[in-house]
């Protein structure tokens, strides 16, 4: 049952707080009426009791702390398909961009899709020695896997990336 909820507490940046909600989950997706009818949509970062913590997908302008309603609808993000679907341009949340009609639904699937079972992979053989100790010791890399380096304005990455380039081996297999 789809409940309304005018206990928005709190607006801060793309973040709202929503009290005394029941039954809202994690992953959740809701939408948020303002008083002049525009609809927006969300979704439930964390629950804490009866509070829930929501990451507003458009700009919280607007948004009236008393008069404003928000609506959950019981299910995560789910992308409506069909075979019209080919050639046509959507927006991120999957409504047409391209000025076509909107796509009538054969089914809804969730965009997460479903999660991968860890021990369906295929056994890791060809080891990659990169040369850099942390790396090796902590999050080893096999043939086919990236490795992504995080980093920040004026540290090493470059520099990193090419070591990793000039001295990484494959061990294992051949």
């Amino acid at each position: 049952m789809i409940r309304e909820y005018k206990t928005i507490s709190e607006v801060t940046g793309p973040l709202m707080l929503v009290k005394d909600v029941e039954g809202v989950t994690y992953d959740e997706l809701g939408e948020i009426t303002l008083p002049n009818g525009e609809k927006r949509l969300c979704r439930v970062l964390e629950i804490n009791g009866s509070d829930a913590l929501v990451q507003l997908f458009e700009s919280s302008a607007g948004i009236n702390l008393k008069e404003s309603t928000v609506r959950f609808y019981g299910t995560g993000t789910e992308l409506a398909v069909a075979p019209e679907m080919l050639g046509r341009v959507f927006d991120g949340m999957g409504r047409p961009a391209d000025g076509g009609p909107n796509i009538i639904a054969e089914k809804k699937l969730n965009i997460n899709g479903l999660p991968m079972n860890p021990a369906a992979r295929d056994y890791p053989a060809e080891f990659i020695q990169t040369g850099v100790s942390a790396i090796d010791g902590l999050n080893t890399l096999v043939r086919g896997q990236k490795l992504p380096i995080f980093s920040g304005s004026g540290l090493p990455h470059a520099e990193l990336a090419a070591q990793i380039a000039r001295q990484a081996k494959v061990l294992g297999d051949g």
